[in-house]
């Protein structure tokens, strides 16, 4: 489970699309910062992550369950997220936020944005899993960067290749 959730987080945030990105992530149970390599896509129900760097890893999320498998495509670990809904309520959430669907986002976040930057204030029960999230585009609105902080306190900064 807790590979699972540490892959599962650490998928945060793309756009619609399939982007290449470096995850840095701060884990705060461990102080310590990891950075990983790889790629994301989206359909109308899930995401695949394609993890390359530091070891090849898929996550496919399809909207009720999330699937993990390693380089072999030997699955590690199988959820049924009806069954873990805070779980749920966070993949949701990050599928809402790689599409850009800003309207179904607001009936869990507070969100305010300026010319390159939108920020996510959750309120409950979302804000139990995450603490703040900060959208960083430039002023050809092309994603550069997101900034997500965890409850846990876990920070996971995505830089996204163009």
């Amino acid at each position: 489970m807790k590979i699972a959730v540490f892959l599962v987080l650490s998928a945060l945030m793309l756009i619609a699309g399939g982007y290449d990105f470096v995850e840095e992530r701060y884990v705060y149970s461990i102080d310590k910062t990891m950075t990983m390599k790889g790629h994301i896509d989206f359909d109308d129900k899930g995401m695949q992550i394609d993890y390359s760097e530091p070891e090849v890893r898929h996550i496919v999320y399809d909207g009720l369950y999330l699937d993990v498998t390693d380089s072999k495509g030997v699955r590690i670990e199988h959820l049924d997220l009806n069954e873990q809904p805070m779980m749920k309520v966070y993949m949701d959430f990050i599928h809402k936020l790689y599409r850009s669907d800003y309207k179904a986002l607001r009936e869990n976040f507070t969100i305010t944005s300026s010319a390159t930057v939108v920020k996510l204030a959750p309120i409950p029960p979302v804000d139990k899993v995450v603490k703040s999230v900060e959208v960083h585009r430039d002023r050809a609105m092309q994603l550069q960067k997101i900034m997500t902080k965890m409850s846990n306190g876990d920070e996971i900064t995505l830089h996204i290749a163009q």
